[in-house]
């Protein structure tokens, strides 16, 4: 009979007969070795990086050598990294055009930093001394004694200014994305309040949970935010301000428009991101607690081709900037509507009063 090629090489006598095959465990007991490898072919591994000296590294087409993610270094260079397994030709390629981007990316920073530098020597500034006047600032405080005071000259107006209270008590039935646009929003109101011409007092209430998590990412928060006009808590709005006559909770589901914006009231917004989900909720829970209700004159002033219902940071920005614009509606929301509402101005009967007011 002819005999295979793989026991070519061994003994033709024959071999002694048995009930049964023998298994691969009794061939290696036999030999004292593991399983035999074929030749030719490579025992799979997990890779493992290890980092190489300069020597051991060689050239990216010799070595054929990719950076493991995770152990990729923080200055963007990929060569003194290699694992132990060989890659493909496209995870190559990858490896060589993120060092190319790294590269580029390197050079265009040092560009941008040389052409600022030539710009500023050719005006004539000393930028040596320069440095050394702002590490003596520094060192005593001069301009954060200066941002402070300039702080104050513009927050007494705000004492003679009605307030905004953000209310996230809805924050177990939103999800956790909406609950970091509720956190994004929070803090655009807070970087607007900071700008106006005419900051007022923006309180936070029922503040707690992953929605407090998120603002405490944020440098600053809350030690400087503290400064700033700004307050927070995670009481209920009701013990915040205890005095609810001066309440007034915006919703859009309010029968109530607001013409004019009384300085005694505090503005309660709902700090809801819903997509729409939770309709009426706001105005359910303003009736539980006994507060009364308005909402923005959009109607009277604008016509919206979307939804009427607004962002949080949007409608305390629409507050700051009617004061900002002479009790003008119209103009407030045009300022601070995005394009994407589709806007059209209405003329109303009583725009040139409110301007007027």
């Amino acid at each position: 009979p002819k005999i295979n090629s793989r026991m070519d090489k061994e003994v033709a006598s024959p071999a002694p007969r048995h009930t049964g095959t023998l298994s691969k465990d009794k061939d290696r007991e036999d030999d004292g070795t593991d399983e035999k490898k074929v030749p030719g072919v490579e025992e799979k591994s997990a890779c493992t990086a290890k980092p190489l000296d300069n020597r051991e590294i060689g050239s990216g087409e010799q070595s054929g050598a990719k950076v493991a993610p995770s152990g990729a270094p923080t200055d963007g260079s990929l060569s003194n990294v290699v694992p132990d397994c060989k890659i493909s030709k496209n995870q190559l390629k990858k490896r060589r055009r993120y060092e190319r981007a790294m590269e580029v990316k390197r050079r265009r920073k040092q560009q941008q930093k040389e052409i600022k530098i030539a710009k500023a020597l050719a005006d004539g500034r000393n930028l040596d001394e320069e440095r050394r006047i702002q590490a003596e600032r520094t060192k005593v405080g001069e301009g954060r004694k200066k941002r402070e005071q300039f702080w104050l000259e513009r927050m007494k107006t705000a004492d003679t200014s009605f307030q905004v209270c953000i209310d996230c008590s809805y924050s177990q039935l939103m999800t956790t994305k909406e609950i970091g646009s509720l956190s994004s929003q929070l803090r655009y109101s807070y970087a607007a309040n900071k700008r106006s011409k005419n900051p007022c007092y923006l309180s936070v209430a029922n503040l707690s949970g992953e929605t407090y998590q998120n603002l405490c990412n944020v440098e600053g928060f809350p030690n400087q935010w503290l400064g700033r006009a700004f307050s927070f808590s995670e009481k209920p709005i009701t013990e915040v301000h205890t005095d609810i006559s001066k309440l007034v909770y915006l919703t859009a589901d309010s029968d109530n428009t607001i013409e004019h914006l009384d300085d005694t009231k505090i503005y309660v917004i709902g700090g809801i991101v819903d997509r729409n989900r939770l309709k009426g909720i706001s105005l359910e829970k303003a009736k539980e607690l006994g507060i009364q209700t308005g909402k923005l004159p959009i109607a009277s002033h604008l016509k919206l081709f979307t939804t009427n219902v607004l962002t949080c940071n949007h409608v305390f920005e629409i507050l700051l900037k009617y004061r900002e614009h002479g009790n003008n509606w119209k103009k407030a929301m045009l300022d601070v509507l995005p394009k994407r509402k589709d806007l059209e101005g209405v003329d109303s009967e009583n725009e040139q009063d409110a301007s007027e007011n």
